[in-house]
């Protein structure tokens, strides 16, 4: 039987590693390249599947990077931004499939399946769908954080407002002022730098940081205090 062979890409390795854990009972796809904060493929694969978990939006540039590899026959993206410019914009792009983390191991592979036949295939949010199954894990879920949470977290920590999350995750101010609210609670803080703070600590935030700083060419360590910006509080 032929396996569908696939690489996994994103900046924290946690994320990585929940996407392999939740492909990894499906007997005809193999994972055979892992890339953590880069996009530069080992091997040939027939579909390169890029997370976009912690990103500015979409990672236009990287993509691109991807999608021109003779090496990935098919690209998909495995994202919560769902926009109809965006997705209209990723396909143009040469994107293959435009996939909701919402989905269950077997819709995510059967998604997979039918990118490698040839189809461009959109997946959205849809009552089927759920969110965090079948081994899918992102940094602090284990402390109650949702996978959109803790996106919000990981560009908190970067220094972003309330406005500028809401633009890179395509959600409303108001929807990110509720997401960090739920974030200071389930994470025990009480302000943007109590909770960037407890963020850098974690190794996956702290790899992913460096791997940002690598890419704009800044060798500077910023602290916390200039990295988070308090005005733009959860109330």
């Amino acid at each position: 039987m032929r396996r569908l062979r696939i690489a996994v890409l994103n900046d924290f390795d946690i994320v990585v590693r929940g996407l392999c854990d939740m492909l990894a009972d499906i007997t005809d796809i193999e994972v055979v390249d892992v890339l953590v904060g880069d996009v530069d493929l080992d091997v040939a694969v027939d579909v390169a599947l890029y997370d976009t978990y912690g990103r500015h939006g979409l990672p236009w540039d990287e993509l691109r990077t991807v999608v021109a590899d003779a090496r990935a026959a098919h690209v998909a993206l495995f994202t919560f931004t769902f926009a109809p410019d965006l997705v209209r914009r990723a396909l143009d792009a040469g994107i293959d499939g435009f996939l909701w983390k919402g989905l269950s191991a077997e819709e995510l592979a059967d998604a997979l399946r039918r990118i490698d036949a040839g189809e461009q295939v959109v997946l959205g949010p849809s009552g089927a769908a759920r969110s965090g199954q079948d081994g899918y894990r992102w940094p602090f879920d284990l402390r109650g954080l949702s996978a959109r949470e803790s996106e919000v977290l990981a560009l908190l920590a970067e220094g972003m407002t309330n406005r500028q999350i809401g633009e890179a995750l395509y959600i409303g101010r108001e929807t990110v002022k509720t997401h960090v609210a739920q974030i200071f609670d389930k994470l025990g803080v009480r302000s943007r730098v109590e909770a960037a703070g407890l963020a850098l600590r974690h190794e996956t935030f702290a790899r992913q940081l460096r791997a940002l700083q690598q890419r704009t060419g800044s060798s500077e360590e910023p602290s916390e205090d200039r990295r988070v910006e308090p005005s733009d509080g959860a109330g």
